[in-house]
């Protein structure tokens, strides 16, 4: 008798023990497909400065779109257009700026601490 309910309730624990694990994965996350990275912009109208970069470098968007920069580098950044038409001032790490691009046409910007971060907004 002793050995027929340990042949039963060992992989009966098993089992239940491993749906547990499973079910708590599945509700965590862990091991799913999607991905959540976070040095990708928050959305389609956002660009991130990381690692000395604005990324992305070139961002497409329509007439009348707000873009907001954020700063998620560890050293103060600046943006500004190439012609004059925004400017952030210094940004320190975790701080953001937006425009709103209420003309089409395309607006290079840089860092001007950090003359290699270069980066173009087009506007359709």
């Amino acid at each position: 008798m002793k050995s027929i309910v340990n042949r039963l309730l060992l992989p009966t624990l098993i089992i239940v023990t491993l749906i547990a694990i499973f079910s708590l994965s599945a509700c965590s996350g862990y091991g799913s497909s999607s991905s959540k990275t976070s040095s990708t912009p928050a959305s389609a109208n956002s660009v991130n400065m990381a690692n000395l970069a604005f990324s992305p470098a070139t961002l497409t968007i329509k007439v009348g779109t707000t873009v907001t920069w954020t700063n998620k580098d560890s050293t103060t950044h600046t943006v500004i257009s190439d012609n004059g038409v925004f400017q952030s001032g210094n940004m320190a790490p975790n701080a953001t700026f937006t425009y709103t691009f209420n003309n089409a046409g395309t607006f290079p910007y840089h860092c001007s601490i950090h003359p290699s971060m270069k980066g173009t907004v087009v506007v359709q």
